[in-house]
């Protein structure tokens, strides 16, 4: 217990450090952070409602929730808790590569995982994944060192993040009773409860207990084919990481401990191949957790080979291995770049937010009138002006203020104009690429409580986007 608080305060005080660089959480975290306001009594927010936003997660609310309590300072809170997620998965990584090959097989389990696509951006952007590669690489490390209820806690905290894990979950569960004590079936039956209850049960308090379901059926952007979802997979890590994964199963095939990772890694690609076959989402950080298993094998690969008579095919092989995930290191102040051009685009959105009337003018009109505003932007600024995610849309459908920028990754795409006879938009503000337009139909008088009477600007009209 003591080295694991120890782990946990040195991964928070190292992901506290990179909230010194411009920071902010993209639209998902974002999403969780109002949940959690409108969970928390007291906090300010709006009724709890899950109308108009992404898919719902259970542990990330469990942090948001009490971070409520700290007003303005919650997003940066939970970008601390998704940060040292990631240092915490890399660390799992290489305990989990040192208990399987030794202290080298360790060291590359670490940095491959380190290398997986976009892990880095993800985290910096308050993704929840790295939290979920955390759980469960320290799930599969606890269970290899008979530390078997910690296991299953990890394996819990996981599901709370994917629910496809409930499966695996359940059947751990099981494997287990025959041999548990009163104390640990009680633990095993309480966390088997606490995963449906918190994926259904709090989404039913406002209204749609299959919100997440729903949610990752609809996204119609997001599907793909079971051999899209399997391709998409596999290009989360670099080429040398599945050879040398591929070398670790084949040398070290009669090892149990690393059959149960491998069996875990293809049982998680197909059931999300499965998922995809039935009209879910088949995005690509769907199949992390195959990833960083597959990377953790990759260590104990580079293990086995060095005991390997053959040494020069051997040396090739590292040295081919090493080249590509050199050029991979390159990369990561990139996934850097991303995720501080998020904070740049919601710092922006923040001051085009106060230069058109402040926080409670937008929240006015969106609770009585009508805001659009970029796609991707949407939570943040129903966070900024302390609305529910429903009273923020991202299409403009009636008159009132359009807050828009540019397309970019950082901000998404702008609102589309869906009114006919093309509307007339007067500029409110200005602030770096966004703006904050007064939106007036023809047939329509504009809502009193988006308040356009200070307007300025020259009128133009907007064609739809």
């Amino acid at each position: 217990m003591r080295t694991a608080v120890v782990l946990v305060a040195g991964a928070s005080a190292l992901a506290a450090l990179t909230l010194l660089a411009p920071s902010s959480p993209s639209y998902d975290p974002f999403a969780w952070i109002v949940w959690g306001r409108e969970l928390m009594p007291g906090a300010g927010g709006e009724p709890f409602a899950l109308a108009g936003g992404p898919s719902w997660k259970p542990l990330p609310v469990l942090f948001t929730t009490p971070f409520a309590l700290a007003g303005d300072a919650a997003p940066a809170l939970w970008l601390l808790v998704a940060r040292a997620g990631l240092l915490l998965a890399v660390a799992g990584a290489f305990a989990l590569g040192r208990r399987l090959g030794g202290l080298l097989a360790g060291a590359v389990a670490a940095l491959a995982l380190l290398l997986l696509a976009d892990i880095v951006s993800l985290a910096w952007r308050g993704a929840s994944e790295p939290l979920l590669l955390a759980a469960l690489l320290w799930a599969f490390e606890r269970h290899l060192a008979g530390r078997r209820t910690p296991a299953f806690a990890l394996g819990v905290a996981a599901a709370l993040i994917r629910p496809e894990l409930t499966l695996f979950l359940g059947a751990y569960a099981l494997w287990r009773w025959r041999d548990a004590g009163t104390r640990e079936r009680t633990v095993l039956v309480a966390g088997l409860a606490v995963v449906p209850l918190l994926w259904i049960g709090v989404p039913g308090l406002a209204g749609d207990p299959l919100a997440a379901s729903s949610t990752a059926q609809t996204d119609v952007g997001a599907q793909a084919g079971p051999v899209t979802a399997v391709r998409r997979g596999v290009t989360l890590a670099v080429l040398p990481v599945w050879l040398l994964a591929s070398a670790a199963v084949l040398l070290r095939r009669r090892d149990r401990a690393i059959a149960l990772v491998g069996v875990g890694a293809v049982a998680w690609i197909s059931l999300i191949a499965a998922m995809t076959a039935a009209g879910y989402a088949g995005v690509a950080r769907y199949m992390l957790p195959a990833a960083a298993l597959v990377s953790v094998l990759a260590g104990v690969g580079v293990a086995a080979l060095l005991t390997h008579r053959r040494r020069l095919a051997v040396a090739m092989l590292l040295a081919f291995c090493a080249g590509f995930m050199a050029q991979q290191l390159t990369r990561l102040p990139g996934q850097v770049r991303e995720g501080t051009a998020v904070a740049r685009a919601t710092e922006q959105l923040r001051a085009a937010v106060a230069a058109a009337g402040g926080a409670e003018r937008l929240r006015r009109c969106a609770l009585h009138g009508w805001v659009a505003v970029n796609h991707t932007m949407q939570s943040a600024l129903a966070w900024e002006v302390r609305a529910d995610l429903g009273h923020v849309a991202r299409t403009m459908s009636r008159p009132g203020l359009l807050v828009r920028a540019p397309r970019s990754a950082a901000a998404g795409a702008p609102p589309a104009i869906a009114m006919t006879p093309a509307p007339r938009a007067d500029v409110v503000a200005r602030s770096g690429d966004w703006r904050v337009l007064a939106v007036h139909a023809r047939d329509a008088s504009f809502p009193r409580a988006c308040d356009a009477r200070e307007a300025s600007g020259p009128a133009r009209r907007i064609p739809n986007i």
